[in-house]
């Protein structure tokens, strides 16, 4: 489960930085709060693996750009009497591992925090919980998202557009070596799927893709960027 992300940020390096404000300041205000100390140990508990788990990656991911570093100067450097020296790893050692399911702990216990008698908004800016006013989206500005694969179905495709507060959306396919978009049909729902007429039957045929989302009868916002892919009989 993920936190709701209105208030929870979604990579892990500001998460572990959200997890780790939120604790520190819980064990502060948690008892004047009504909550007891062992749950404000369990939240010390959880964030300790949080940290270690953020701490863990980061270093792995720096550990892997020294080694692949190493690869490329002792396999493909000039020969100049020098030696490679292989990185160290780095040194991990785990706290004691709380149970599964972290992030829905904390998720549950901001839940509960938002509804004690005496909580305030001064409350949840410390703790970091109070949601943020999501964007408006611009209409006329909108670029769509959306993936797109060939289905097991002959010449068919599968398309997900995240829709958003938009009714629909319209999808455009391009042949190769065709310079015009032909429509492949409006949809109300995502994911969608999406058969063509081939050009040659009995042979593949690589299509490019594009959206456009729609308001009611009409269509809003920008073309999304243009994906490949190829079906086949």
């Amino acid at each position: 489960m993920r936190p709701d992300q209105r208030w929870f940020p979604t990579n892990m390096t500001e998460r572990a930085a959200a997890f780790n404000i939120f604790a520190k300041n819980f064990a502060n205000i948690g008892l004047d709060l009504g909550f007891t100390q062992d749950e404000i140990d369990a939240v010390n508990a959880d964030n300790a693996v949080v940290q270690f788990v953020a701490r863990t990656i980061a270093a792995t991911k720096a550990y892997t750009t020294a080694v692949v570093a190493f690869q490329h100067g002792v396999l493909l450097g000039d020969i100049d009497g020098t030696t490679h020296e292989f990185p160290t790893p780095p040194v991990i050692t785990p706290p004691p591992i709380t149970p599964t399911g972290i992030f829905e702990r904390l998720e549950l216990l901001v839940r509960r925090i938002r509804v004690m008698p005496r909580y305030t908004e001064a409350s949840g800016a410390l703790l970091g919980i109070i949601p943020r006013q999501a964007r408006p989206i611009d209409h006329h500005e909108h670029e769509p998202k959306f993936k797109v694969a060939a289905s097991s179905e002959p010449y068919t495709f599968d398309i997900k557009v995240t829709r958003l507060h938009f009714d629909g959306f319209d999808v455009d396919i391009r042949r190769a070596d065709a310079t015009e978009w032909e429509h492949g049909g409006i949809f109300a729902r995502s994911p969608a799927q999406i058969s063509i007429v081939p050009t040659v039957p009995g042979q593949a045929e690589l299509l490019e893709v594009r959206v456009r989302m729609r308001l009611g009868n009409d269509a809003v916002g920008n073309y999304s960027g243009v994906k490949t892919v190829a079906v086949t009989p």
